[in-house]
């Protein structure tokens, strides 16, 4: 805790650890699924996709119910690779990925902001999240995007832009491109972040959404402090797998290994190299 005394560890509310089937999106979701169990996660951030069993309520419950996890944590398909998924405009989009966020019992959103240009989508933004939220019981949870070669295209990368919204998704790897420190990020927000996306950078200016440890970013200290304040949100291990995807026995353990990372670094103990470069603040 920044005010007052640390409590206790074992008093503390513990954040619960899921992976992200983003990073496997052409993979069959039951397969995946499967794998996020094995590798000893209770829950897992589906991201909507081509797939038809990302889009499916019925499919993404069963895919679940058959590993023996839950859903969390539903990723909208707002990447530029996903832009025809659920529609092309904002609206269509985020509406659809609430329902099924809904559908499925997750209790996030994770949503990307609409870009600078797009003036009408940021209004309906402003205007209907409440209302999408009241209708479907689901929270909206706004995550902080970067810039791209230089240039901010999205209208929600700073610390100040999120502050704007009420629920926050806070991305480690997207803050290493925007040159946001992590604690800057936390301590100015973390009474509205519901959410992380946690994964290392190797500071080249891309999104790497590297394994802990391999890149510029001091997740043991930033670890370490969510451990300590009691924060009991959602964590997501976003991680790219691409190395992995043809052993199944090393996807899992993968994935088993980190984390077993961030259950470290919640509890003040990870031991990995300190980053290759210090971050930049902004």
């Amino acid at each position: 805790m920044r005010n007052g005394s640390t409590p206790p560890a074992a008093d503390r509310p513990r954040p619960r650890l899921l992976a992200a089937t983003g990073p496997l999106f052409m993979t069959e979701l039951s397969y995946v699924m499967d794998c996020i169990a094995e590798a000893g996660y209770g829950a897992a951030e589906v991201m909507v996709g081509h797939n038809d069993d990302t889009r499916n309520a019925a499919q993404i419950l069963a895919a679940a119910e058959g590993a023996g996890i839950q859903v969390p944590a539903l990723h909208g398909p707002f990447l530029l690779l996903l832009r025809n998924v659920f529609g092309r405009s904002f609206a269509e989009k985020t509406t659809a990925s609430m329902e099924l966020a809904a559908e499925i019992g997750a209790d996030v959103m994770v949503a990307h902001a609409p870009f600078r240009w797009e003036v009408r989508s940021r209004r309906w933004l402003r205007e209907q999240t409440a209302e999408l939220e009241e209708s479907t019981g689901v929270t909206f949870g706004m995550e902080n995007l970067f810039p791209v070669a230089g240039r901010s295209f999205s209208s929600v990368i700073t610390i100040e832009e999120m502050a704007q919204f009420d629920s926050l998704v806070m991305d480690t790897s997207h803050c290493a491109v925007a040159q946001i420190d992590l604690l800057d990020m936390w301590r100015a927000l973390s009474h509205k972040i519901v959410h992380l996306h946690v994964a290392d950078n190797y500071g080249n200016g891309k999104d790497s959404h590297a394994p802990m440890g391999t890149g510029v970013l001091d997740l043991g200290r930033f670890l370490r402090e969510v451990g300590e304040s009691g924060w009991a949100g959602t964590i997501t291990l976003e991680l790219d797998c691409r190395e992995y995807l043809d052993s199944r026995e090393e996807l899992v353990s993968f994935l088993a290994r980190e984390r077993l990372k961030v259950e470290a670094g919640l509890a003040g103990t990870l031991d990995v190299p300190a980053p290759r470069i210090r971050q930049v603040q902004a």
